[in-house]
């Protein structure tokens, strides 16, 4: 190599060091595009998941409403059941054995 191709090697060298940098600067951002990718997405099926929960947590609270007046009206029966049973009760003949 003569002195007059110093210059051209070590700039040639400066070049295919800064496209180096270029290609790696260039894989970090196409990861993090993706990375941005996966997380918007994975947000959205986040966000329908809590919508699902969200109806899915309504849909029990109005069940539970429904079976605790179903309760109550059962409740009420039995306690008529039992006081129209006393009721007979206190009312028959004692048998005498």
């Amino acid at each position: 190599m003569s002195d007059a191709s110093l210059p051209l090697v070590s700039a040639l060298q400066r070049l295919g060091s800064a496209i180096d940098l270029l290609d790696a600067a260039a894989a970090r951002r196409l990861m993090a595009d993706r990375n941005d990718v996966s997380r918007s997405t994975e947000l959205e099926l986040m966000r329908g998941d809590r919508a699902k929960l969200a109806e899915l947590l309504d849909q029990a609270l109005s069940r539970g409403r429904a079976l605790e007046a179903v309760q109550h009206d059962i409740t009420g029966r039995i306690d008529t059941a039992i006081d129209l049973v006393k009721g007979a009760l206190d009312q028959a003949p004692a048998n005498e054995g």
